[in-house]
């Protein structure tokens, strides 16, 4: 199997239109179940197929290699990520609201990621490169969708004088830290995380 980070590089694909359909779901959601039980490499295009009530050449149409069928994976589940983050901070008035609960909304969709957290544990030499030497894109992928809210905020006079690109830096790479390693001093609960932004993170956009 190529690895699922081959191709357009992660942005540009996030910024694409979805690929969706009802047999398109169906392939995707028996793909996605079938990843997070038995992993990447035990998982075969025909284990999918059958998993979906299709045939194989209507699976092969939409996602012509096994490496197209991971990627469409992983980019709904991204897309899902970023749309119940969206979702989390709608209700902030302020950016120092929207930039609490986010960092609070970010590391609970994390801890509920079903796929995420059971690749690290089946498949850790797979997945582990692409978030930590390889995580680039996925890195430069946040700090973007980032960065534009924080310039969005700046435009509306909702926001300091800082730089959108810096700052959106320091919280991603503190997020994916805080991910990757878990234990630690600083609270990763609700109620630990959001005090933690509101004396810490805040100072940064004032």
């Amino acid at each position: 199997m190529t690895e699922p980070t081959d191709g357009a590089p992660l942005p540009d694909l996030l910024a694409g239109p979805a690929v969706s359909g009802p047999q398109v779901d169906r392939i995707l959601d028996a793909a996605l179940e079938l990843y997070g039980t038995f992993g990447l490499r035990r998982t075969t295009v025909d284990d999918v197929a059958r998993a979906s009530g299709l045939g194989r050449a209507t699976l092969y149409r939409r996602f012509p290699t096994k490496n197209d069928l991971v990627t469409g994976v992983l980019l709904r589940e991204a897309r899902r990520f970023f749309a119940e983050l969206d979702a989390a901070v709608a209700a902030c008035p302020t950016v120092e609201e929207r930039l609490v609960e986010g960092f609070v909304a970010t590391l609970r969709i994390s801890r509920e990621q079903r796929l995420v957290n059971r690749l690290l544990v089946l498949e850790p030499d797979l997945l582990l490169p692409h978030a930590t030497g390889r995580a680039g894109p996925l890195l430069a992928a946040a700090r973007g969708y980032l960065a534009r809210r924080l310039r969005a905020a700046q435009r509306q006079g909702d926001a300091g004088a800082f730089d959108p690109e810096v700052v959106a830096e320091i919280l991603i790479r503190l997020t994916h830290s805080l991910l990757l390693t878990p234990e630690g001093h600083i609270p990763l609960d609700d109620a630990g995380a959001r005090a933690f932004a509101v004396r810490y993170l805040v100072p940064m956009i004032r």
